[in-house]
């Protein structure tokens, strides 16, 4: 779903497909896609078929490198600079028609930042982040989470985007490392060579000084930049949705003529929402079970599918993660604070920077607070005891 951006009739027809052939729940994906599990094999073609029906496949050779991150306020947020929608659709559309993009690696990713709030936490391959420099609008180009000090105009932002990932896949195979940024900033002379590819695009920019992911996941009403318009962000606890709840905000999004985005919180906001529709649609949600006050105990807390859903898993971490947002409910979440919840050492629910991190392996879970070891055969429940503790003590100057 690049840029998080999704139709109501998309995220309808996902329901559908998951009611029908999956566990009928949504799992949204810290890159704003979109996961489905438990398919039966027989049932994989038809699934296809239903996706490829809502739009959802322009190419099934590109599918798996469409990971294009953007604000899911894009266009609604008053301190931004640019609305990227328009530019995330455009380089979708020339990266679905690039066969040599197809060979990108499928954690790949490519941000457009309008300048404005940002809520992504991954460390992107290739970034840019709109900023005014002596009066003029540009990008400033980043590799791998590394500044290069160099930007690109607003309308060629996608044709040097497209050709720094085809640069990055031929000095991947050069050096024989795995195509990703921060594998190929890490080549000596690597990060020169690509800017040097990319001179004809490229002049000086400083590197902008705002660049920080925002520390609070929003979550009820938000304010935007259009009058008598509001976006709405519901608690979505780990990232999953029922197909029901999806079902309700999709229906929700076409009453109120409402646009809809992923988030990378694994979330969605339901934009463009008019304010006269606040207390109904309000209302609707917290029916379906779908918080809007932050205090759900599952606020900051991130897992990944644990063993009910990965044969990689060595703890039943969701069922560890609803037990602690259980003893959090009805607490106010202080600002900054998050949990992460591994299965095992691939940890792909990572968050970085996570005040309190879980790692399963053989004989319990190994525990980080503040980024500080502080057990290795943890038990789920004195592990569970540990991060309560430290909730309760938690400030904002312990930030990591």
């Amino acid at each position: 779903m690049p840029g998080g951006l999704i139709r109501s009739s998309q995220l309808s027809a996902i329901a559908e497909l998951s009611i029908t052939f999956s566990d009928g729940q949504i799992e949204i994906t810290s890159r704003a896609n979109i996961q489905l599990r438990a398919i039966h094999p027989q049932s994989l073609a038809q699934v296809v078929d239903g996706l490829a029906s809502a739009g959802l496949f322009p190419s099934r050779e590109h599918d798996r490198v469409r990971n294009i991150i953007a604000s899911p306020f894009a266009g609604l947020d008053a301190t931004e600079l640019l609305d990227t929608r328009p530019l995330v659709r455009k380089l979708d559309d020339r990266l679905c028609a690039d066969s040599e993009c197809a060979e990108l690696h499928p954690k790949f990713s490519l941000a457009l930042d309008g300048g404005g709030k940002w809520f992504s936490r991954e460390r992107d391959d290739l970034s840019m982040r709109a900023l005014e420099v002596e009066g003029r609008l540009c990008f400033h180009l980043a590799i791998g989470g590394v500044p290069t000090g160099f930007g690109v105009t607003t309308d060629q932002a996608v044709d040097c985007m497209l050709e720094a990932a085809r640069i990055c896949l031929r000095v991947a195979r050069q050096f024989d490392v795995p195509v990703r940024g921060r594998s190929i900033t890490a080549v000596p002379g690597a990060m020169c060579h690509l800017i040097e590819r990319l001179s004809d695009f490229l002049v000086p920019c400083p590197p902008p000084n705002n660049s920080g992911v925002e520390v609070e996941v929003p979550v009820g009403v938000v304010r935007t930049n259009h009058a008598g318009l509001i976006s709405i962000v519901p608690s979505v606890p780990l990232g999953r949705l029922q197909a029901g709840q999806a079902q309700l905000i999709s229906a929700i999004a076409s009453d109120c003529g409402a646009s809809l985005r992923l988030a990378p919180w694994r979330g969605i906001v339901l934009g463009t929402i008019p304010e006269r529709a606040e207390t109904k649609v309000i209302a609707q949600l917290h029916k379906s079970g779908l918080s809007l006050d932050g205090k759900d105990g599952y606020r900051g807390i991130s897992a990944c599918a644990g063993n009910d859903g990965c044969e990689a898993s060595l703890a039943d971490v969701r069922a560890h993660a609803m037990l602690l947002a259980d003893r959090l409910a009805g607490q106010d979440t202080k600002p900054g604070w998050s949990v992460n919840i591994s299965g095992c050492e691939k940890q792909c629910a990572m968050r970085n920077g996570a005040t309190s991190e879980l790692v399963a392996n053989e004989s319990g879970y190994n525990l980080k607070l503040h980024g500080i070891s502080v057990a290795s055969s943890c038990s789920p429940a004195a592990a569970i005891d540990a991060i309560i503790a430290c909730h309760a003590g938690f400030s904002t100057e312990d930030r990591p």
